[in-house]
């Protein structure tokens, strides 16, 4: 792999059977083992600080090659891109991205898949991943970074009881998205851990690229729930004919995010999941309220610790606190 030329970092491309979108993350970095595979602690954390000293790849055109015709867009500052391509249908696989002075793009094996996804169930599921899925311990920073930097992929633990919960939904045809706060630095690593605890496969949205000073500011706090819900509206609208079951937690905004979303787009969203993973002093009045408004709109909301195996929607809205 040249040490001088961008690497696709991360990729998913999806279709509604008629328009395709496609995301992705081109960087540089002396990165040279993505796998993630029985890492010991001291790679684990060289792995994790090199994925955050990276290089920019950003505000520069591109062109992605698929097999049926090529199409250009502009990375953003931060080496992120979104292309979305009307007439589509007949597009199924990515053969290759390039610069405009032709230069190839590295390709990362095993972290994506050409083939564009065209999504066939009536329903999607888009959940969260930090103490959704992943113990990550968001609430507790010194734990939260001590976890990140210094476990291995295969001794981080899933949350079974939502894992359960995701794998109950696959199974009936339902498929999933993952949107998380993480930032795509970290998409090797979530990657690797959701193939290695075997959750079904499906897109990961990712929050901007970050350098690794910008990991301890706190200038971004108030910007921190625009990547969830621009996110989701642009899923929203790409997919119009679809019901979405938002999966979340009560760590972060998830509760307030997806209100948002469904008071905007209230026949879109069928049903709203979080998991109790802490409990604060206004829980009750939060969720109470919460409860009222999705019960107004029509929509499902579940709030507790866990979930059980065979768990199912049903049309009362029930909040257990």
């Amino acid at each position: 792999m040249s040490r001088t030329a961008p690497i696709l970092l991360s990729f998913y491309a999806l279709s509604n059977g008629k328009s395709m979108m496609a995301i992705g993350q081109l960087t540089y970095s002396s990165l040279r083992d993505f796998s993630f595979k029985n890492y010991g602690r001291r790679k684990t954390f060289r792995s994790i600080l090199a994925l955050y000293r990276t290089r920019f790849f950003d505000h520069e055109a591109i062109e992605l090659v698929f097999d049926k015709g090529t199409y250009k867009t502009i990375t953003d500052e931060a080496g992120s891109f979104f292309l979305e391509v009307n007439d589509a249908s007949n597009i199924h696989e990515l053969k290759s991205i390039r610069l405009i002075n032709g230069q190839s793009v590295e390709v990362v094996e095993g972290l994506y898949t050409p083939a564009v996804h065209t999504v066939q169930s009536a329903e999607i599921i888009v959940s969260d991943i930090d103490d959704t899925l992943l113990h990550s311990h968001i609430s507790n920073k010194l734990l939260k970074f001590r976890t990140l930097l210094f476990t291995s992929v295969e001794k981080r633990k899933a949350v079974k009881e939502m894992m359960k919960v995701i794998h109950d939904f696959a199974d009936t045809g339902i498929e999933p998205f993952y949107l998380s706060n993480s930032e795509q630095n970290l998409y090797p690593l979530i990657y690797r851990f959701l193939r290695n605890n075997n959750f079904p496969r499906g897109p990961l949205f990712l929050k901007q690229m970050r350098h690794l000073r910008d990991v301890f500011r706190r200038k971004d706090i108030l910007k921190r729930d625009i990547h969830k819900l621009t996110t989701l509206e642009k899923l929203l609208r790409f997919f119009p004919d679809k019901k979405f079951i938002l999966i979340g937690d009560n760590t972060q905004n998830d509760l307030k995010i997806y209100l948002s979303t469904a008071q905007k787009f209230p026949e879109s969203v069928r049903a709203v999941i979080i998991r109790k993973v802490i409990s604060q002093p206004l829980d009750k009045i939060l969720f109470n309220e919460a409860a009222d408004k999705f019960k107004t709109l029509g929509i499902s909301f579940f709030y507790d610790k866990s979930f059980p195996h065979g768990f199912e929607l049903r049309s009362v809205v029930q909040s257990q606190l």
